[in-house]
């Protein structure tokens, strides 16, 4: 019966992991035009390498800006960082409400190396060593420069600076946080929503939370599908991947945080049925 039971689980993984991977294609490439503020795009010039004096090598970087809330000349700027996805727009949420009640601008800068903002045609480890928080701080920093003269210039002035305050989820949320330290004399404050800003290498406990949230019956289910995807991978990983649309993924490391992710995205994000905690409510992925 626990085989079974293991089994049925493994199946649900593959659903689960399908739909997954197709939502978050759809949410990218597909997103309806009310979900955003503006989805036009600009072009800011960045520098690659913040830390070398002699690298002056630059590249093109994505971001949006939202104006129809700025009251001019003094209001204030709203920064909403990207985090490690691409950035398609700028969204319209709360921080649209909050740029209304105060007359504020709202810019957002995509993250270097996702989205359009990569400075390189082929990620190499060699190309890979210019991917830092420490980069993206400084990233932030010279866009913030830049846009604040850009506007000054637009509005015939020089030596004006409005108040800025910087906004980020998550990662982004430890950046903007981050670079309301770094740098105090650029903002005014910073809203960090979930930031993660004690980096730790080997974070176990993250898992061991999704295995308590989803209580002693769902966990020995996600650890016995988790025994039997080690096993097929081991023996046939090329097959395996192709089960779960996931043949991109031809790094075994990759393939098992992939898996990780859906478990842990189907705990934090979706509606568990009552009855069974590893039976996901039909509304939500129309299977039982």
């Amino acid at each position: 019966m626990k085989t079974l039971v293991g089994f049925v689980g493994f199946l649900w993984m593959i659903h689960f992991c399908n739909g997954l991977l197709s939502s978050r294609i759809d949410r990218l490439s597909s997103s309806s035009s009310s979900s955003y503020l503006t989805k036009d795009v600009f072009w800011f010039n960045q520098t690659l390498d913040h830390f070398s004096p002699y690298d002056h090598r630059k590249f093109q970087q994505r971001y949006y800006e939202y104006l129809d809330s700025f009251r001019i000349p003094d209001g204030p700027i709203f920064l909403v960082i990207c985090g490690e996805s691409a950035c398609g727009g700028i969204s319209n949420d709360y921080i649209s409400v909050l740029a209304k009640k105060f007359g504020a601008a709202v810019v957002t800068l995509e993250h270097r190396y996702y989205g359009k903002s990569s400075p390189f045609k082929s990620l190499t480890t060699e190309n890979l060593k210019y991917l830092s928080s420490k980069q993206a701080l400084f990233d932030l920093a010279a866009f913030r420069q830049f846009y604040q003269e850009s506007l000054n210039l637009k509005l015939n002035r020089t030596k004006i600076e409005n108040p800025w305050f910087v906004f980020g989820i998550s990662y982004a949320g430890a950046l903007s946080a981050w670079f309301r330290l770094k740098f105090p004399h650029l903002t005014c404050g910073s809203l960090a929503s979930s930031g993660v800003v004690n980096a730790i290498l080997d974070f176990y406990q993250y898992d061991q939370q999704i295995g308590e949230s989803a209580g002693p019956e769902c966990k020995a289910i996600l650890q016995e599908v988790t025994q039997l995807v080690e096993k097929r991978l081991a023996s046939d990983g090329e097959a395996l991947r192709t089960q779960f649309d996931a043949t991109v993924l031809n790094i075994d490391g990759d393939f098992m945080y992939f898996l990780a992710d859906a478990a842990a995205v189907a705990v934090n994000n979706l509606k568990i049925h009552p009855s069974n905690p590893c039976v996901a409510n039909e509304k939500n992925l129309q299977i039982t």
